[in-house]
């Protein structure tokens, strides 16, 4: 079987796999404040597309490392299911995003051994690091827009971009805040939200690394 071949293959066993419970986890997740969902969770044949999309832009981008690929095929999914969660209820949830740390180094470290890239997981792990104090000090200044769980999160997608190259994690990092800039800056026009509301960052911040990904990945 070729490169092309064992890609595809890895990319529809992660579908197969995520899509049937991604409805049921975006729409098990309540808001933090036990109140009402400010959006009603996304039907499965949405969120199925959504996913696959995703999955096969992907899937297309790094089809000459199919190593790679179980890795960003994990983040793609649980990924679509965190930013239709954080849009739905303004939360990224621990329960998906702190288990997808160890899940990353299995899958990263596995690809380390078949590509003999050792060098590879650890800027993956030192740029995670990175992206997460940096962000940790973001949150922590006054007014800041940044919550907890966009903190965690960066650390996930700082470490996915490092195992790439230093240059990605720079453009994803920044491509993220710059469209969460954009899109507050719109929904403000558009009076959807005031300039005291919580912003959903974390659909921008996946955004923003999965063009790092698109763009670096080949």
């Amino acid at each position: 079987m070729g490169e092309i071949g064992l890609s595809v293959l890895i990319a529809l066993v992660a579908l197969v796999i995520g899509v049937p419970v991604g409805h049921r986890v975006v729409a098990g997740v309540p808001p933090p404040d036990g109140g009402e969902p400010r959006r009603g969770a996304p039907g499965a044949a949405a969120l199925g597309i959504g996913t696959a999309a995703v999955a096969a832009a992907v899937t297309i981008v790094l089809h000459r490392h199919p190593g790679w690929l179980p890795a960003y095929l994990y983040l793609s999914v649980v990924g679509v299911w965190l930013a239709a969660i954080d849009v739905r209820v303004h939360r990224l949830p621990d329960h998906l995003v702190l288990p997808a740390y160890p899940v990353l180094v299995a899958l990263f470290g596995a690809a380390a051994l078949v590509d003999d890239t050792p060098v590879r997981l650890l800027r993956a792990v030192l740029a995670g690091t990175a992206c997460w104090l940096v962000f940790l000090t973001l949150h922590r200044l006054p007014g800041s827009g940044l919550g907890r769980g966009d903190v965690k999160l960066v650390g996930l997608l700082g470490g996915a971009l490092g195992w790439l190259s230093w240059p990605s994690v720079v453009f994803g990092m920044f491509a993220g805040m710059v469209l969460g800039g954009v899109g507050a800056l719109v929904l403000l026009a558009a009076r959807r939200v005031g300039w005291h509301d919580h912003l959903a960052y974390g659909p921008f911040l996946l955004a923003g690394a999965l063009l790092a990904i698109l763009v670096g990945g080949g």
